[in-house]
């Protein structure tokens, strides 16, 4: 590995002294005056900058001098491009490779973020050097070079691209893609480094607004929308017997489905803004944008096989319920909110968010709440079901082992509506030969009578409140933090 490296370093110095020939006479003297800087944080001074650049015409006005300075134990660059993003952009890196900094001249290629080093090194090195956590290049480029097609015209107007790393070890092949461990920084509009004559205003690198609105609806879709209406489904129809359960399941997940697919649209209507979100190239990224596409294929199939479920007197009636609410639907919800938390983990990467107050955090604490809840419904209402020998009063996945066991069982168990029936408007009640305490079904033409709700339904309504308390302001501060970093 030191030997590579030091092949590396050893390139790029023959690279660079290729280009002596076209440097000025004279670099930047050390008490240099900047005709305009670039700091971070805005205002900063000296070592308390995490990042500072300094540009200045040179004695000879054919060439711009330039000064980086920043805390970093890997890279910091500056880039000139004539879009607010990577590709396409002239990139100047000051790079600590082992012990040796060196200036490299890159380039973004256009419609991609792919970096590569400049087959024509025309930046003139000064004065190099790390110290303390600190790196620092001077050096000076030719305002037009010989190179036109990957260096830029520094006489013409750009975006001016700010960003460095203090991951130790780096090497340049994180200067292609970086914002998981960087801050850059872009301006807020387009300056010319010839001619600029005031500090450059520059803002942190944000998402296009489409994005930001695509994981604010995600967020209200799969955490909110669908996981309170797999919450009824899972768990209220005991409280709800008259099938209400089912229709605020088939609402919610209804509005799920319609605001989901909105959100889909709207990563690849965005016009910039979505790298992250939509990649065929990047490892880092490809997963949110394939499991996306599985999420969304199946949240819409799963309403279309809703749609042709057999009768709930069907024998068969258990392998819809399993395949529809268990392995699809938790299925889906599973990916889903893993999913939600990729693009966030995305999305606060690129504001270097690392704080507890991220939209990440806050969602992680909302995760580990709910998958303690489930968890701990999922033990109650098992153990409840067990003792009694009442298998629909046991979690969903469980309900056709615990009647398979109830059928076997030598012993008469007692038994009760079957509540799925009343998703369809109709009602099965059956008693155990005897049994006077239990309605019989009813004559035809007769409605049967009202069945009412479970004795443990203000449990399950206590387990539903606790949900609602915490996950509504917890969403919120979410959808808050998107909009707002």
């Amino acid at each position: 590995l030191h030997l590579m490296m030091l092949t590396v370093v050893c390139l790029l110095l023959v690279l660079s002294s290729a280009s002596a020939a076209n440097c000025p006479t004279n670099g930047p003297p050390s008490n240099a005056t900047w005709r305009f800087t670039t700091s971070f944080p805005p205002g900063c001074n000296g070592t308390a900058c995490s990042y500072f650049l300094g540009v200045r015409t040179n004695e000879d006005a054919q060439f711009l001098d330039f000064m980086m300075e920043g805390k970093a134990d890997g890279w910091i660059a500056v880039g000139y491009t004539p879009n607010p993003g990577m590709p396409d952009a002239d990139v100047f890196v000051c790079a600590l490779i082992g012990a040796q900094v060196t200036i490299l001249d890159t380039y973004d290629i256009p419609n991609t973020y792919s970096n590569v080093v400049d087959s024509s090194q025309d930046l003139c090195p000064s004065n190099m050097s790390s110290v303390n956590g600190r790196i620092r290049c001077v050096f000076s480029r030719a305002i037009k070079t010989n190179d036109m097609v990957q260096d830029k015209d520094l006489n013409q107007s750009y975006y001016q691209l700010n960003g460095w790393t203090d991951a130790p070890g780096s090497s340049l092949t994180l200067i292609a893609y970086h914002s998981r461990i960087s801050t850059p920084m872009v301006s807020t509009s387009k300056l010319n480094p010839t001619t600029a004559v005031s500090a450059v205003s520059a803002g942190m690198a944000s998402w296009d607004p489409l994005i930001r609105a695509h994981g604010i609806l995600m967020i209200v879709t799969w955490p909110v929308l669908a996981v309170t209406g797999i919450f009824f489904a899972a768990w209220m129809k005991p409280a709800l017997p008259k099938a209400e359960w089912f229709q605020v399941h088939r609402v919610l997940l209804l509005a799920s489905l319609f605001l989901g697919c909105v959100a889909f649209l709207l990563a690849f209507v965005a016009k910039r803004g979505t790298r992250g979100l939509v990649s065929f190239v990047d490892p880092t990224t490809i997963a949110h944008f394939a499991i996306g596409i599985i999420v969304m294929a199946l949240h819409i199939l799963n309403p279309i096989i809703s749609a042709f479920r057999c009768i709930p007197t069907h024998p068969r009636r258990w392998l819809f319920n399993l395949v529809h609410g268990t392995f699809i639907g938790l299925g889906v919800e599973l990916l889903a909110l893993t999913n939600v938390g990729i693009g966030l983990a995305l999305f606060g990467s690129r504001l270097n968010l690392v704080t507890v107050a991220s939209p990440l955090a806050v969602y992680l604490a909302y995760v580990a709440f709910l998958m303690t809840l489930i968890g701990a419904l999922f033990f109650i209402y098992t153990v409840i079901a067990i003792k009694i020998g009442s298998p629909p009063l046991a979690p969903s996945m469980l309900k056709p082992l615990l009647m398979r066991i109830k059928s076997s069982s030598p012993v008469p168990l007692k038994t009760e509506i079957t509540i799925d029936i009343a998703m369809d408007n109709k009602t099965l009640i059956t008693s155990p030969p005897g049994d006077q305490n239990l309605p019989t079904n009813p004559p035809d033409g007769q409605k049967p009578p009202a069945k009412p709700a479970s004795k443990d339904a203000p449990l399950r309504w206590a387990g539903f409140a606790i949900f609602l308390v915490v996950m509504v302001p917890l969403m919120l501060a979410v959808i808050i933090l998107i909009a707002a970093l």
